[in-house]
């Protein structure tokens, strides 16, 4: 027996034995017939997403971490063949996260406070060579982060964090004004993550413009990705009171969210209509 089919074997026995859905932190370590088996993180997140690709198992989101069980058994609120018949076209990031918002029922379809992440070559290095005024503060003793000054727009406030690995962290801050999952709400987060989009790609191109061309790294593509492509990877709902949400099974770019709000919130106004 294999890795994969001794933890498919591990995943059967909790499921029909214990009544309950799989964490990921079930499979990490446990006794298997008197031999402690022991997994890597990356090795155990290979394993699953195989399993997942062939069908053999589900992804149930009940808490930032995801649970596991096998198709056609549920430990809680299953996705209705409503919402399965109105998003043939959703990919698997997109199916496993509507599924999270079917499951968890939000009473109020609002967010605040996510987090964005995305890379951008060379950023770090363009805001310190040319002194930029957008500088809030710089971490010199611990992370290096460079905190760039907030974009408020109305009830909104945009904050952007630059790594030292040239990642980008974008965090929209309205805990006090939740932004509604409708069309409205949609299109006016849009509106804001596009201001920090813009902002960082003048960055950019001033950068360039006043640069010779030996000092430019002709390997580095020197643009700021669309925010479409930006990856959440913190959700909160509802209001301030409720948790957040983390974890790389609900973790999707901002562009495949929208399809998922879409069908999210007709399904739901319908819900309630009836």
């Amino acid at each position: 027996m294999n890795s994969k089919e001794r933890l498919l074997e591990k995943i059967r026995s909790i499921v029909h034995n214990e009544n309950r859905s799989v964490s990921f932190k079930d499979l990490l370590s446990f006794d298997w017939n008197g031999q402690q088996i022991n997994y890597k993180h990356g090795s155990l997140r290979n394993l699953i997403s195989e399993l997942l690709r062939e069908g053999k198992i589900e992804v149930v989101c009940r808490s930032p971490q995801a649970f596991y069980t096998f198709p056609g058994i549920n430990f809680g609120k299953a996705m209705t063949p409503t919402y399965i018949m109105a998003s043939p076209n959703l990919n698997y990031k997109q199916k496993t996260f509507l599924k999270f918002l079917r499951v968890h029922e939000l009473n109020i379809p609002a967010i605040h406070d996510i987090r964005l992440l995305f890379t951008c070559e060379g950023l770090r290095s363009m805001l310190l060579s040319t002194n930029n005024d957008l500088i809030e503060s710089i971490d010199k003793k611990d992370n290096k982060d460079i905190k760039l000054k907030d974009i408020t727009l109305n009830d909104i406030t945009l904050k952007t964090i630059v790594h030292n690995s040239n990642k980008v962290t974008v965090i929209v801050a309205c805990s006090d004004n939740p932004i509604a999952l409708d069309y409205i709400g949609i299109a006016k987060l849009s509106s804001a993550l596009t201001r920090v989009e813009d902002r960082l790609q003048r960055v950019v191109e001033d950068y360039t413009k006043s640069t010779t061309n030996q000092e430019i790294n002709k390997n580095i593509e020197y643009t700021v990705p669309c925010h479409l492509s930006w990856i959440i990877t913190m959700w909160h709902f509802g209001y301030d009171s409720e948790p957040g949400f983390s974890g790389e099974s609900i973790e999707i770019t901002w562009k495949e969210s929208l399809e998922v709000f879409r069908i999210y919130s007709k399904k739901r106004r319908i819900s309630i209509i009836k």
